[in-house]
C-alpha cells in the first residue's frame, strides 16, 4: 500500500524503531490465540529484541536482524484466544494463566525491565482466531474499559488454514495404507470427502475401514482399528474456526450411525456451545464456539444434561495447538485440528495432513491442501463493507470477517482470519508508537510477508488492508491517552 510507512530493510527499519544499546528494553506485552503463535514469535524477533525463555527460537530466514537490538521488547503468550481476549477486555494479564506444558515458544525475556517475568506487569494486545463477540464487549465496558483506553481495535492479522493432522498409523499401530498422489503444496495423498470430515468429528465414522473413507481414497482400504479424534479442550480460535466450519457445512450430510449399526443418520454437528451462560439453560445451541461440549469433556454440560455419543467416536482433548499435535503424535489412528505452523511442512519432522474440498469441488477430483494459497482464496468470500461511522465498531468486523463454508474452487475449506486485537488508546506514547510501526511492517513488508507465507499463513487481500489502514491509522485509531480522540482516556 504506497501511503503506509514501509520498513523493508534492516537500515530504513532502524529508522522505524530507533536502535539504541540498551541493557533491558521497554516491553509491549500480549497473548492469547496459539494459531499464530510461532509466527508471530519470529515476525517480532525480526524487529524488536528476542524473546529467549524458555530457550531462544531461530531466526526466520531474511530477518533485517539489527546488533544491538532495538530497545523495544514484544512478549506474546500462547494460552489460547478466550484467555487472550479475557486478559485485553479486563487489562489484567493475570488472566492469561499459563501456556500448555507442551509450549515450546518462548514468551519471556532476560531483556524484560524484570527479567523473565511472568505473568506480565501489564497488557496491551491480545490474538484471537475467534472474532470479538458481544460477551467480550460486555466484559470490557464491565471493566470500564472503553472510558479508560478507548475502543477495542479488531484487525485481522493473517489469513491461516484449520489442518486436519494425522498420525500416519491406523488404530492397531500399522502405517495407513494411502494409495493417491501427493498433491502440489500438500503432505500427504489422504483425502477426506465432507461427509468424511463431518462424520469423523460427529463421532459416526469410528474406524479407519470405514467404506466412506475408503469410497473418498480411489477404493483403498485406509487401515484397521479405531479412530481417535483430538479437539482443543480450552478456549480456543482455532476450535472456533474448525467447529463453525463444521457447523456451516455438515448440516446435510448423512450415513450409517456407525460401521456396526446401518441406520442412517444425518452428521451434522452435535457438540454444544460451552460458552453459552447457565441462565439460558437448557437452551445451548449447536454451533461453533470457542468452546464445546466435546463427548470426553465431561458426563454432562453446563445445563446438568448428559452429553451424548450416539455414533460412539473416540474423543480426546489437548491444550493448546502444541498440546493437540503432541496427543496426536502419541496415539495410534489419531486425527485431530491444528495450524499449519504445527505440522508439516512449515515443521519438516511434523505430522502429515489430508486434502479437502470447497462447496465449489464437492463430488470432483479436486483435493485440496492446506497451503496458505488456497487459505486466502477461502476468504475471499468475506468481503468488508464499512462506512465511517460504522468500521469504528469491533462487532461489526466479527460478522463480515468470517468464511465458514468457501464457495470458490481451489479454496480450502477450514479457514479463518487471525485477529490483532488493539486499544484505542495507551498510556506511553512510545508504546503507541511502536505498535503503530510494527503493524505498518506486518502489512507493508515484504520481509514480513515472506515470514508469513514461510510459516503457511497469508496477508488480508487488498480490499481489507484498506480498511485496516482506515480503521487503526485514521484520526481515531491508536493513539496516545489524554490527546486526540483519546482526551479524557488515561490508555493502557
Amino acid at each position: 500500500m504506497n501511503n503506509w510507512k514501509t520498513c523493508l530493510m534492516a537500515t530504513v527499519a532502524l529508522t522505524c524503531f530507533g536502535a539504541v544499546e540498551s541493557a533491558n528494553a521497554q516491553a509491549i506485552y500480549g497473548g492469547g490465540a496459539t494459531f499464530p503463535a510461532p509466527l508471530y514469535r519470529q515476525l517480532f524477533d525480526c524487529v524488536t529484541v528476542r524473546a529467549d525463555l524458555p530457550s531462544p527460537t531461530a531466526y526466520a530466514a531474511g530477518c533485517p536482524i539489527q546488533n544491538p537490538p532495538y530497545p523495544y521488547l514484544m512478549l506474546y503468550a500462547p494460552v489460547g484466544s478466550s484467555k487472550g481476549k479475557k486478559a485485553l477486555a479486563m487489562h489484567d494479564a493475570s488472566q492469561l494463566g499459563n501456556p500448555s506444558s507442551s509450549n515450546t515458544v518462548p514468551y519471556r525475556s532476560t531483556k524484560q525491565p524484570t527479567a523473565g517475568q511472568y505473568p506480565y506487569p501489564s497488557f496491551h494486545f491480545a490474538g484471537s482466531d475467534d472474532p470479538w463477540l458481544a460477551t467480550d464487549q460486555a466484559l470490557y465496558e464491565t471493566n470500564n474499559g472503553p472510558a479508560n483506553y478507548g475502543r477495542i481495535i479488531q484487525i485481522p492479522a493473517v489469513i491461516g488454514p484449520v489442518t486436519i493432522a494425522f498420525n500416519g498409523k491406523d488404530g492397531t499401530g500399522n502405517p495407513l495404507n494411502i494409495a493417491n498422489a501427493t498433491p502440489t503444496g500438500g503432505t500427504s495423498g489422504l483425502n477426506l470427502s465432507r461427509k468424511a470430515l463431518c462424520g469423523i468429528f460427529s463421532g459416526h465414522i469410528t474406524q479407519w475401514n470405514n467404506p466412506i473413507l475408503t469410497a473418498a481414497n480411489n477404493g483403498t482400504v485406509l487401515g484397521n482399528g479405531p479412530i481417535t479424534v483430538v479437539h482443543r479442550s480450552e478456549g480456543s480460535g482455532t476450535n472456533y474456526i474448525m467447529t463453525s466450519a463444521l457447523a456451516a457445512q455438515c448440516g446435510s450430510e448423512f450415513g450409517p450411525t456407525n460401521e456396526t449399526d446401518a441406520t442412517l443418520t444425518l452428521y451434522e454437528f452435535p457438540w454444544s456451545d460451552n460458552t453459552v451462560a447457565v441462565a439460558q439453560c437448557p437452551a445451548l445451541p449447536y454451533r461453533g464456539s470457542n468452546k464445546n461440549n466435546w463427548p470426553d469433556a465431561g458426563a454432562v454440560d453446563q445445563c446438568g444434561a448428559a452429553i451424548s455419543n450416539p455414533g460412539g467416536g473416540t474423543f480426546v482433548g489437548g491444550q493448546g495447538n502444541s498440546g493437540v499435535v503432541a496427543a496426536i503424535t502419541a496415539t495410534n489412528g489419531a486425527i485431530g485440528y491444528s495450524t499449519s505452523d504445527y505440522v508439516k511442512p512449515v515443521v519438516p519432522t511434523g505430522l502429515m495432513t489430508a486434502n479437502l474440498q470447497s462447496e465449489a469441488d464437492l463430488g470432483s477430483a479436486t483435493w485440496t491442501p492446506p497451503t496458505a494459497a488456497a487459505a486466502a482464496i477461502g476468504m475471499q468470500s468475506a468481503s468488508p463493507v464499512f462506512t465511517a461511522a460504522t468500521r469504528t465498531n469491533p462487532l461489526n468486523w466479527s460478522l463480515q470477517a468470517v468464511a465458514p463454508n468457501p464457495k470458490l474452487p481451489g479454496a480450502y475449506p477450514l479457514v479463518g482470519f487471525s485477529f490483532f486485537d488493539l486499544y484505542q488508546c495507551y498510556a506511553s506514547a512510545t508504546n503507541a508508537s511502536v505498535i503503530r510501526q510494527y503493524l505498518q511492517w506486518h502489512y507493508s513488508s515484504g520481509t514480513a510477508n515472506a515470514v508469513i507465507q514461510a510459516n503457511g499463513f497469508a496477508l488480508p487481500p487488498q480490499n481489507w488492508l484498506l480498511e485496516i489502514q482506515a480503521l487503526a491509522f485514521g484520526a481515531d485509531g491508536i493513539g496516545v491517552g489524554g490527546s486526540g480522540a483519546c482526551a479524557g482516556k488515561p490508555g493502557a
